[in-house]
């Protein structure tokens, strides 16, 4: 494991692939952020210093969290639906900046901006 300490757990899906998302579960601790399936041997582990941006997925004026893409400084995109996104996301401000998180624009809000200009 990446931690030494954990601060926190809770159930999600990965969406590595868009088609298949893969169940599993989040583990949030001192030294970073870690995704272990359940049905399979694979993990993915990202250190904190390795997150550029956590962009959070926010529905109805912000009172529903869906998820977030967390992008590293490897330039990978990682996208996780979580089922407690909004605690998941307090937790991971003990070691991120707050300027680090940034709301993702939703694929509705984007066509309306592009028919605006």
């Amino acid at each position: 494991m990446l931690n030494n300490e954990l601060d926190f757990m809770t159930r999600a899906n990965s969406k590595l692939n868009p088609l298949s998302p893969k169940p599993g579960l989040i583990f949030i601790g001192n030294n970073g952020f870690e995704f272990r399936g359940e049905n399979s041997p694979g993990f993915i582990q990202i250190p904190w210093q390795s997150v550029v941006e956590v962009r959070v997925q926010m529905f109805f004026g912000g009172r529903y969290v869906r998820g977030f893409y967390i992008e590293t400084n490897e330039d990978h995109l990682l996208e996780f639906i979580v089922s407690d996104a909004k605690e998941t996301l307090k937790k991971m401000r003990k070691y991120l900046r707050r300027e680090q998180f940034v709301r993702n624009q939703s694929n509705l809000a984007q066509v309306f901006k592009r028919h605006k200009k």
